[in-house]
């Protein structure tokens, strides 16, 4: 196995300390003052509430090369532009939970009860949505049309809702009865709802209406579909994890590789789909750690490369084969999301409560070097990067919860909204 994981066009392994080279659906009206204003003017408040989502919608765009610095002196905040974002329902303070960019200047940024918009990069940002609303995950598939998946509390269901104005008010969409904890919309009616730890997944080819429910292996603890045909599936196995691959819609499929693990956790699958694909394998926990190991093939599973090989004093033994320890290191502490926005880069963020640091690991080359770094203060994090050096980082912190924007591969990082301290 350690052969089959270094075969494959990569270069012998280098290290430096930090661097080493390796339906009609009713739509749920969720603003209390548009409701009154509506009833209270008849028709004049219905127009009125109705340009007022176009204009949220509108004001999202994106705006002309040259105005991402615009501001009327001339420099960009980082404070909370002027939003005051209180506790939710429950008395939870504010804090992020879900970023995503549709480019280098447009995106969003939601929490628990607030959905933050910007159209120049971070320069000014402005509210889109606050209400009762936790969102867990954004996936807008154009700047007015998305889906969410959100919640009335931090700890209830997340239901499956859909927008048509940008985010500014959502209507249900059927789930065919499945608790989705992620979804992924490749186009405005075509997506993917995996269920808890990944262990299902269905299809949708009519935005919600119906669903197909795919066949996955038996004890999937993490998985993918980047086409209806195109599969991947992390699952446990004796001893480790079989990563597995499917090219007919999950009817067959077929081990593309083993790992051996003492814990068998779960894992997660990032990339371009096809032949380029990422595989986040977990190991054990102890001491605000997690053990972990990162592959990566680029011939459709042929051949593999471990990237990163953190093995830790509370987790014990990442998975995989044994590597010398220190030498193929991740970020530090527990892996908190990844970031594949081509077949070259992808970012791993990491982040620990002990510590109340956000770490990041890059490569720029497909994981024929790698570097590791700080990100940001807090102890975790959500990443999106909508081009290879262009990314954003939504951080939760207990002290200072922030968005965070890079322009040169995560090397640095530069606050764009904070939300004050309690």
């Amino acid at each position: 196995m350690a052969n089959a994981t270094r075969s494959g066009n990569y270069p012998p392994l280098k290290n430096t300390e930090h661097d080493h080279a390796i339906g009609p659906l009713r739509t749920v009206e969720l603003h209390p003052e548009r409701r009154r204003n509506t009833r209270r003017f008849g028709i004049c408040g219905r127009i009125a509430a109705y340009l007022m989502s176009i204009a949220l919608a509108a004001a999202l765009l994106p705006t002309p090369i040259g105005s991402e610095t615009a501001h009327a002196n001339g420099a960009c905040r980082t404070d909370d532009h002027g939003i005051r974002l209180t506790a939710d329902a429950t008395g939870e303070s504010p804090h992020f939970t879900s970023i995503q960019f549709l480019s280098a200047s447009t995106g969003r940024a939601a929490g628990n009860g607030f959905m933050l918009g910007t159209s120049d990069a971070g320069c000014r940002w402005q509210p889109i949505y606050r209400g009762k609303l936790t969102f867990a995950q954004m996936d807008f598939v154009t700047n007015s049309l998305g889906y969410v998946l959100a919640g009335t509390s931090p700890e209830g269901p997340a239901m499956l809702l859909r927008t048509a104005n940008g985010g500014s008010s959502y209507s249900p969409v059927p789930n065919g009865g499945n608790r989705f904890a992620r979804i992924d919309f490749r186009t405005a009616t075509e997506g993917f709802g995996f269920t808890f730890n990944d262990s299902g997944a269905h299809y949708t080819a009519n935005g919600g209406a119906k669903w197909s429910k795919l066949p996955t292996p038996p004890n999937t603890r993490g998985l993918r579909f980047f086409t209806l045909e195109d599969g991947w599936a992390v699952t446990l196995a004796p001893g480790g994890y079989l990563v597995k691959r499917t090219t007919d819609g999950g009817r067959t499929w077929t081990t593309r590789l083993k790992a051996s693990s003492a814990v068998g956790v779960g894992g997660a699958v990032y990339g371009a789909g096809g032949r380029d694909v990422w595989v986040l394998l977990y190991g054990g926990s102890g001491m605000s750690q997690t053990s972990y190991s990162l592959f990566h093939t680029k011939d459709g599973g042929a051949s593999w490369k471990q990237v990163v090989s953190n093995a830790t004093a509370g987790g014990g033994p990442a998975p995989g084969p044994a590597v010398k320890a220190g030498k193929l290191p991740g970020p530090a502490g527990r892996p908190a999301d990844m970031a594949t926005p081509d077949s070259r880069a992808a970012y791993l963020l990491a982040g620990s409560g002990a510590m109340d640091k956000l770490s990041l690991g890059r490569t720029m080359n497909g994981g024929k070097t790698w570097r590791n770094g700080a990100a940001a203060p807090g102890f975790e994090g959500k990443l999106t990067f909508p081009a290879a050096k262009s990314g954003w980082l939504a951080v939760t912190s207990l002290t200072s919860p922030a968005v965070y924007a890079t322009r040169d591969g995560g090397a640095t990082w530069s606050k764009t909204f904070a939300i004050p301290a309690d």
